[in-house]
């Protein structure tokens, strides 16, 4: 996968597809994610904490991950996850977005949420679905930025009564 340089910091990031054996590395983002942003995402740090190695690789073989990653380790990760409905055939969904907070602005976001697209594409799907925060600012941007529109179509939180999930959608074509 490609090693792009941005905002002029030019430190080298390259993206990493995830296998089983590759549980620890996802494992210790997929904590971090929980703990510094546990509105974005539908399950909590306790509830993922208690995963044993073969619970992490298990969720690694049910979907495909992306990493970024830099000299200092994993800076981020997506997910791409396949409908089983046979009229949802041609949707996927974008799951599990994650940037560090110490690799922000530099284009890591854009990266990963591009390999989704690629990935999904490459699997024959035309739309990707996705669900954010409606208090996440930054990543509706990003969303945005990436193709992505607003459906409409929103969702209460399930754990915080102040916040909703927005669904966003991208058409592949």
């Amino acid at each position: 996968m490609s090693t792009p340089e941005h905002s002029g910091q030019h430190l080298p990031m390259h993206l990493h597809e995830v296998h089983p054996d590759d549980w620890e590395s996802h494992r210790d983002i997929r904590l971090e994610m929980l703990r510094e942003a546990p509105d974005a995402f539908w399950f909590t740090y306790a509830d993922e904490a208690v995963y044993d190695e073969a619970d992490w690789r298990e969720r690694i073989e049910g979907a495909w991950l992306v990493q970024a990653r830099d000299v200092d380790g994993v800076i981020g990760s997506a997910g791409l996850g396949s409908h089983w409905e046979p009229e949802r055939a041609t949707t996927a969904t974008l799951f599990g977005m994650y940037v560090a907070p110490r690799a922000r602005g530099r284009g890591v976001g854009e990266a990963l949420v591009g390999a989704v697209l690629d990935e999904a594409r490459r699997r024959g799907k035309s739309v990707v679905v996705l669900e954010v925060a409606d208090t996440n600012a930054p990543a509706i941007a990003l969303y945005e930025r990436c193709g992505f529109v607003r459906t409409g179509t929103t969702h209460p939180h399930p754990r915080n009564d102040a916040v909703h999930e927005v669904e966003m959608v991208a058409r592949l074509g």
